[in-house]
């Protein structure tokens, strides 16, 4: 059940400085903090900053203690105010909750970014806090703050793994040449600082996913080492088990999950999951969640893998790397969706958008 209270809002322009710095703090942490969100927090004395944390890895101190932590003199709690990009929690998790924490160095005000959408807090540690007299505002525009933790949101709230898409094309729209007999063939269509982002966004993602074809044809690594980011953990759709054994993702040792419908086994480095692929990427989507853990995926396979998500309309994000030249023919990329809330900055999360790189 969702809590509302009326809060008050954070107009003051300072407000606004010191929340936006709690989402510069979180964003340190990348994906070691997978699945729980990014939290980053600042406690201000008399419009100084003298303590700052983040939430730096999952099971670890929470970016409330950390800031708290970080304040050499202790007895400014009572006259600060801390900011904190995500509702403090109220529940008893791995760490006690945050909420008591501030409860208990008597800090009289309190300025979030955004509600936590977990049920287990929703609108709980502001409860809290309310009832024992904490002042607690609420930022005017929690867009921000929610595309921060994107991620998080679909998580909790569709119970599923969030999905990215990503492809590369030509000018023109193409993601391969073709010759003259119509047989396609690759084509570097991204430079060195594009294949960057690449890896970047790989680094970003909990995993990585692509079809059976991409994997017999390019044999890819799908790794991050031109960023320097933790590698996503590969997925490779093999209905059939057909596959060559001596492909790069089952033979270099890091993580991959084979989707087949044959086997279900794990082994040191590579794990069968075993899944009906005619009840559908939807139920997919949801299995890598609630019984893999598997909080975000990037749609890295090849025309037919991609189509099959966009045609269900199964994205979050769709991510479109444009290359400088033009093929003139050859495999055409997939339509880009209409519909999409167009943000080439990264800025306000606000349910799907295009993002054109």
């Amino acid at each position: 059940m969702r809590h509302f209270f009326d809060h008050p809002k954070a107009v003051n322009l300072s407000d606004h400085s010191f929340l936006y710095r709690c989402i510069e703090l979180a964003q340190k942490a990348r994906r070691d903090v997978y699945p729980n969100p990014y939290v980053g927090a600042v406690l201000v004395h008399k419009g100084k900053i003298i303590g700052e944390g983040y939430h730096q890895y999952a099971g670890g101190p929470h970016a409330e203690v950390n800031a708290i932590n970080s304040v050499r003199d202790r007895s400014l709690l009572k006259d600060s105010t801390i900011y904190v990009s995500l509702e403090p929690c109220s529940h008893y998790g791995k760490t006690p909750p945050c909420s008591d924490l501030i409860l208990h160095h008597n800090i009289p005000r309190v300025v979030i970014g955004v509600r936590d959408p977990n049920p287990k807090v929703d609108g709980g540690g502001i409860g809290r806090l309310k009832s024992n007299g904490v002042e607690v505002l609420l930022a005017d525009d929690p867009s921000d703050f929610i595309y921060l933790n994107k991620v998080f949101w679909v998580n909790q709230l569709q119970k599923r793994t969030f999905i990215s898409l990503k492809w590369a094309e030509s000018r023109d729209g193409f993601m391969a040449g073709s010759d003259e007999n119509g047989i396609s063939f690759p084509v570097q269509i991204t430079d060195s600082h594009q294949n960057r982002k690449v890896h970047a966004l790989r680094a970003y993602h909990h995993g990585i996913l692509i079809g059976t074809d991409t994997a017999a044809i390019d044999d890819p690594s799908l790794t991050t080492r031109c960023f320097p980011g933790r590698n996503p953990i590969r997925l490779v759709m093999d209905r059939h088990l057909r596959l060559n054994e001596n492909l790069r993702l089952f033979q270099d040792g890091l993580p991959t999950w084979i989707i087949n419908e044959k086997k279900e086994e794990e082994g040191k480095f590579l794990k069968y999951i075993r899944f009906d692929f005619q009840s559908g990427l939807k139920a997919l989507m949801k299995k890598l969640w609630k019984e893999h853990q598997l909080a975000s995926v990037l749609v890295e396979g090849g025309a037919q893998i991609l189509n099959s998500f966009l045609l269900k309309g199964l994205y979050d994000e769709v991510n479109v790397f444009q290359g400088k030249m033009d093929l003139e023919k050859g495999l055409r990329a997939p339509e880009k969706p209409d519909g999409l809330a167009w943000d080439d900055k990264f800025r306000a999360y606000q349910g799907n958008y295009l993002s054109l790189l």
